[in-house]
């Protein structure tokens, strides 16, 4: 149980910390209403990720899928940080 607790509280806060990175570069919004909802969306994102994390069989199982989101949600931040500069 421990090793999907440390998967799932890690993978969780990764992606919640990418997708909302994504969601911040992409709302035409002020910063203040980034921040609000950023933090309300990333909390919601982390508690998804770890009850994903808690539900498959193994921490292998969820740190392999978990590791394809980053990967892809770290290039669509990348091609959004070119873009915008």
């Amino acid at each position: 149980m421990w090793p999907k607790s440390f998967s799932a509280f890690l993978w969780g806060l990764l992606l919640a910390i990418s997708l909302m990175l994504m969601v911040f570069r992409i709302l035409p919004v002020d910063v203040d209403v980034k921040l609000f909802v950023g933090l309300m969306l990333g909390f919601c994102v982390w508690v998804m990720v770890m009850a994903f994390c808690y539900s498959r069989n193994s921490a292998k199982a969820a740190s392999l899928v978990c590791a394809k989101w980053l990967v892809a949600s770290s290039l669509i931040n990348t091609l959004l940080f070119f873009s915008q500069t």
